[in-house]
């Protein structure tokens, strides 16, 4: 006897793909296939030393740019021994260990490249989909380079990885009651507060010939641990923009001198574009694109296709991502209704307007999220985000975890669909797993007020 289950492809099977299977397979309600066209799954964290053309690939040294537990899916905390910076090896396991207990990997096709979607005839009665799909491999070497100039244009805020005390940079600064300050005062205000008061102290950009022309919430900075070190000694040498390029090498502006270069690598970011969908699924106007939330496409009805991992947030993606695909599974299995066209264009257009404001125009800034903010977006959606009041009455310390913490996935579990057992010991004992690694034993750290006050007292002196 066929299935009454409804049919789900998800096309990817990177982590967006796994957290997609998982959300699907928690309602119960589906018969799923993936669609991944290499041999493996995990998408760029699969490290490869040759790599496939056409997939995107991380580099041997490649570490989260977001720490563990920032970036920790909300019902698998990671293991302690993890790096609070998670090689991409650990990052693989993680993901390995997270498929394999929810079982999924069983759903994956591999080496199937998705090559067109097309709405069937009877779409707007049955919104069913057809696919065009091949099997493709091939091979491209990666390069190696010994010395490297580094040239910007209008230049980017560098952050540290390890931030105050010691500990993760995103840690100490990712929490919802700093967030808050977001939208109380300008985001200008707030920037130029934690470039005097944070990001100077550890790397004061003016030192160097290319200064930021934006401020540290207006572009996204770049993260890294030892970029000030190479500077320092000199591996890397930073240089403004290229004027001209010459048979031999570049000059950059301000000088007359050909600096000889062997390679030149354009590292100007990326276009996007989506093309297996036929025409008239996903519409843009200008640099705005018509999608719920970054991901439902608004004019589609009925909603049968949701875009996952289509943002740019400004912080760690796995947890926005995984609130996406439980959100996603809601809304395909009927327990979740969309709002009308009318309000889901007006949020659309209220997001576009207030990223005009902070970034400027470009053709990414339709996709640009704060990572607290939108993460309580998408589980209010679902009923997936706390009561921080019914907390505050009932559960104190819960309450300043949430709020004073940093800003945890686990908190998305402890109501709503699918909610945890064990999500407030898992918020709980957060500071237990950041600190392990450091030491590699149980940590017993409790700082002394005074100490902690005289040591600030000395920094506003010295700086």
């Amino acid at each position: 006897m066929a299935s009454l289950n409804k049919r789900i492809a998800v096309i990817g099977g990177g982590y967006s793909g796994i957290a997609s299977l998982v959300a699907l397979k928690e309602e119960g309600c589906f018969d799923i296939v993936c669609l991944e066209k290499t041999g493996n799954y995990a998408g760029t964290w699969c490290y490869k030393e040759e790599t496939d053309f056409g997939v995107a690939s991380i580099m041997p040294t490649t570490h989260m740019v977001s720490s563990k537990e920032i970036s920790a899916i909300s019902n698998f905390p990671p293991r302690k021994e993890y790096s609070n910076f998670m090689k991409h090896a650990q990052v693989y396991e993680y993901i390995q260990e997270y498929a394999k207990l929810h079982d999924v990997l069983k759903y994956i096709q591999f080496n199937s490249e998705v090559t067109e979607v097309k709405r069937c005839d009877d779409f707007e009665e049955t919104g069913r989909w057809t696919f065009s799909v091949k099997n493709t491999m091939t091979n491209e070497k990666p390069l190696a380079f010994v010395m490297v100039y580094l040239s910007a244009r209008s230049g980017v805020h560098v952050v540290n990885r390890i931030g105050l005390n010691g500990i993760p940079y995103d840690y100490a600064l990712f929490r919802p009651y700093l967030y808050q300050l977001w939208d109380i005062f300008p985001v200008k205000y707030v920037s130029w507060c934690l470039e005097t008061g944070y990001i100077d102290v550890q790397f004061n950009h003016k030192l160097y010939p290319v200064v930021p022309k934006k401020h540290l919430l207006t572009k996204d900075p770049s993260v890294t641990s030892n970029f000030s070190a190479k500077l320092i000694n000199g591996s890397v040498i930073q240089k403004p923009g290229i004027e001209r390029f010459t048979e031999d090498g570049v000059i950059f502006e301000g000088e007359t001198e050909v600096t000889k270069a062997d390679v030149v690598i354009m590292a100007t970011c990326y276009t996007w574009k989506f093309p297996l969908l036929e025409e008239g699924v996903l519409i843009q106007d200008d640099d705005r694109l018509n999608l719920y939330k970054c991901v439902f496409p608004i004019q589609l009805k009925p909603p049968t296709l949701a875009i996952v991992a289509f943002i740019l947030p400004y912080g760690p993606g796995f947890p926005p991502v995984e609130l996406q695909c439980r959100w996603v599974a809601k809304v395909f299995a009927g327990k979740c209704k969309l709002p009308s066209e009318k309000k889901m264009l007006k949020d659309a257009k209220k997001r576009y307007k207030t990223n005009i404001a902070r970034y400027g125009r470009g053709d990414k800034v339709s996709i640009k999220v704060d990572f607290i903010q939108y993460c309580d977006e998408i589980a209010a959606e679902f009923g997936a985000k706390p009561d921080l009041l019914k907390y505050f009455f009932t559960d104190i310390k819960l309450f300043s975890k949430i709020m004073f913490g940093p800003s945890l996935a686990y908190q998305y579990r402890l109501q709503g669909p699918h909610s945890l057992d064990g999500a407030r010991e898992a918020i709980m004992t957060c500071e237990d797993r950041v600190l392990y690694p450091l030491a590699r034993r149980e940590s017993n750290v409790h700082e002394n007020i005074f100490k902690n006050l005289f040591r600030k007292s000395l920094l506003a002196m010295v700086f």
